[in-house]
């Protein structure tokens, strides 16, 4: 599964490359829209009351799409695929739940001089992954809100440095139905944290960047974005 899952999104982040360098070129529209596409696997720790902290890994490939004919207030949208696996549970073990994840999300300009900029972006993610053997059945609905101050510094014409603050935490309601029955309350956070990473510029307004994660989880994260 993960091995298929890094697969699909190496092909859709070599396709939307292509796009991007071939075609983008071809567009004469004004800007609008900034369009990402995200492939992140995160180790994620979450707390359970009764035992001990239940850990996992979240792999995600999705698009997050925000509106910049505004210069200040910036409304945005994320939606993807979600894998959820390396479950430390006896009775989700075996198990690799895989659904969507979906959610608004809100940007804030604060500066933008074409050297360095800075934004304050809100987020509210729902996730839903489920999977099933013979036994039982799993179900994780996950809620995520977020906050990040993220800033670019260009220190060169094709390469930039990207920082970002981050706070949020995770609420997860964990349903498991079959032989046993069982719904339990997990959460993580709230959680302060950061990524860090670079970003390169591919030309005709496409963008490439890798994040390291250590906030609410840990890990790495790949996009590619595209201004139309």
């Amino acid at each position: 599964m993960n091995y298929s899952l890094r697969r699909i999104g190496f092909s859709l982040i070599t396709s939307l490359c292509f796009f991007g360098t071939g075609q983008a070129a071809t567009v004469s529209a004004p800007e609008s829209v900034t369009f990402g596409l995200h492939f992140s696997s995160l180790d994620v720790s979450l707390n359970d009351p009764k035992q001990q902290p239940v850990d996992t890994t979240v792999e995600q490939v999705g698009i997050a799409s925000f509106d910049t004919g505004e210069q200040t207030l910036q409304p945005g949208l994320l939606l993807g695929y979600a894998h959820v696996g390396n479950i430390n549970q006896l009775l989700a073990a075996g198990l690799q739940p895989q659904g969507f994840y979906i959610g608004p999300a809100l940007r804030g300009m604060l500066i933008d001089n074409g050297r360095l900029s800075a934004a304050l972006t809100g987020t509210y993610l729902y996730q839903r992954v489920r999977d099933s053997n013979a036994d039982r059945e799993l179900t994780l609905e996950w809620q995520q809100p977020q906050l990040d101050l993220d800033m670019l510094w260009r220190f060169s014409q094709r390469v930039a440095l990207s920082l970002a603050g981050q706070y949020g935490r995770i609420d997860v309601n964990e349903r498991i139905k079959g032989t046993v029955n069982q719904t339990l309350t997990l959460d993580s956070g709230p959680t302060l944290g950061y990524r860090a990473g670079l970003e390169f510029d591919l030309g005709e307004d496409g963008q490439v960047g890798i994040l390291l994660h250590r906030a609410i989880g840990d890990g790495v994260e790949l996009y590619f974005q595209q201004q139309f």
